[in-house]
């Protein structure tokens, strides 16, 4: 058997990222394609085609980790001799492998040369015609720029009959008798595929193309056997601010076959039951099912572990999931999944800084979880006020952005046509769904007011959510608003305040006349509050109305 190919140092080519060759669709970046083969007589079969159907073979590289036994012949460690330059390859003793995420990871700390892509594939596999420019094309058609392509491959028939029978799209299965979910793909059918990939929480461990920069920000774990691979590489994944998105064309074809004698890790090693047990354990300790004590398996977690970017429960939360509970939600069910949110850092302080307060209730008004300021009885005069003006402005849709908890505004919110509430608060958005489901003119979403298009409407409501963002924020807020459309924007201002700098979540006062943000001079003013406050609602009329 070969003992190695090409076995070389990855501090030889410099870092090079995927950013410029992404943007460039007239180049032809390397990619990086790792194989871990467990005794299988078809991967110089499945190298063979992968380079035979590249576009640009000369810039596909593979890194094989071959694990065989010594009755093994030659050919389950062959090569296709034309490619022999472009593949990095070593065999193992089969007996002292310790599963696929261990050779995975083997794979990527020995072979990996900084090429900018990596595209992780089985042993047993077959591909469509230009696979690789197409992958590419892909992965720049994804609205991310770190997305992750995934997905459980269509079958093919030894040696190639390939089964089109439709998309496989990836969804929650079950959870397994160890209390792990299982991702799974359904088929729809090919005439009806989206015209971009689709955003999705799982991935499938035999078909994975991404920026390389996963390898350095999110390593494989080669502390994983089998069971919770691709669960755990999913949330981790997404932990670190990737994107994942299901293929949306059939590029990938696997040999599901179980009647060809193809061994399994755990058909040679007796000791297999041991080594998951362990996994099993750091699957559920990283998953936040059952804490484990165990140092053996939950050994280098600050290296294998989950990122800051997102956190669990946001993963929960998007994936329709609860790991603890084993609940599966309609959305994993029907893998129908939103786009995934911002990784902006503002972007996520803001929303974990509401969520935590809403949760908590850390203003401790008894009557709202919007604050003191927004009790009814504190607020009656100003919505006397509010419902005047609305009448005189002739306001029939009010957008309401930044709209809490609408304890301090339902008595009057019935006399427009349309009220829209939005705030980037989910499980507020949520609530307020369920308290208002019977007006029938009520509608509520998740927003940031900072980033996101909000509707046109006659009047734009933002009271006291500016004052708890930074200035730059602050100026990207005014921008969605102006360019919303909506006739007129009613905004909290506090005359003469100083605009001093803030963190996000944090308060201070603001003055919307004054330096950066400038505005003219209201039309309005509307006192919010004791004159002693000095807060008011200033209204603006909106130009790009007209």
């Amino acid at each position: 058997m070969n003992e190695n190919l090409t076995k070389q140092n990855p501090g030889d080519r410099p870092p090079g990222g995927p950013g410029e060759a992404l943007r460039d669709p007239d180049q032809h970046p390397p990619i990086f394609v790792s194989i871990a083969s467990y005794r299988d007589v078809d991967c110089v079969q499945t190298m063979t085609d992968l380079f035979a159907k590249a576009t640009y073979p000369e810039r596909v590289h593979v890194g094989v980790l071959w694990q065989v036994a010594p009755e093994d012949g030659e050919i389950f460690t062959q090569v296709p001799e034309r490619w022999r330059e472009n593949i990095r390859g070593e065999a193992v003793d089969a007996g002292k492998s310790l599963g696929v995420c261990w050779a995975r990871h083997r794979i990527q700390e020995r072979f990996w040369q900084h090429e900018p892509f990596y595209f992780q594939i089985d042993s047993h596999c077959r591909f469509d015609p230009k696979w690789d420019e197409r992958l590419l094309a892909m992965l720049r058609q994804a609205p991310s720029g770190r997305a992750v392509l995934s997905t459980h491959p269509n079958a093919f028939h030894p040696p190639d009959q390939l089964v089109r029978n439709g998309l496989p799209i990836m969804k929650a299965g079950r959870f397994d008798d160890h209390g792990t979910l299982i991702p799974v793909a359904k088929m729809i059918s090919l005439e009806h595929r989206p015209a971009l990939p689709i955003s999705s929480p799982f991935i499938g461990a035999g078909f994975l193309f991404a920026p390389a920069s996963i390898i350095q920000d999110v390593p494989y774990d080669p502390f994983l056997y089998f069971h919770g691979e691709e669960i755990t590489f999913s949330v981790r994944l997404w932990s670190w601010g990737y994107d994942l998105f299901t293929p949306n064309d059939v590029l990938v074809f696997h040999d599901y076959g179980t009647t060809r004698g193809r061994r399994r890790h755990w058909d040679d090693h007796v000791d297999w039951t041991r080594i998951n047990r362990r996994a099993v354990a750091r699957v559920q300790h990283v998953l936040g099912v059952q804490t484990s004590t165990d140092p053996d398996a939950i050994q280098q977690l600050e290296r294998y572990g989950l990122g800051e970017v997102r956190s669990l429960d946001e993963y929960e939360t998007f994936a329709d999931v609860d790991f603890r509970k084993r609940r599966i939600g309609v959305r994993a069910t029907d893998a129908h999944f939103p786009p995934a949110p911002s990784t902006r850092k503002e972007a996520l302080t803001m929303r974990r800084s509401f969520t935590h307060i809403y949760r908590q209730n850390k203003w401790r008004a008894p009557e709202t979880r919007s604050g003191p300021g927004s009790a009814p009885l504190v607020t009656a005069a100003l919505r006397d006020r509010l419902a005047g003006l609305w009448q005189e402005l002739n306001v029939r849709i009010l957008v309401d952005a930044g709209c809490g908890d609408v304890r301090w505004l339902e008595a009057i919110t019935p006399r427009v046509a349309l009220y829209l509430g939005f705030d980037l608060v989910e499980d507020l958005i949520a609530n307020n769904r369920i308290l208002f489901g019977s007006r029938k003119n009520h509608f509520f979403n998740v927003a940031d007011i900072t980033q996101d298009v909000f509707p046109r409407g006659d009047l734009l409501l933002c009271r006291n959510t500016l004052t708890h963002l930074p200035n730059a924020l602050v100026q990207a807020a005014l921008d969605v608003f102006w360019a919303s459309g909506t006739r007129y924007l009613l905004l909290t201002t506090f005359p003469g305040a100083g605009n001093t700098e803030i963190e996000p979540g944090h308060w201070r006062k603001i003055d919307l006349t004054a330096p950066p943000f400038s505005l003219p001079p209201p039309l309005r003013m509307v006192q919010d509050g004791s004159p002693a406050n000095g807060c008011y609602l200033g209204l603006w009329e909106n130009l790009k109305s007209r």
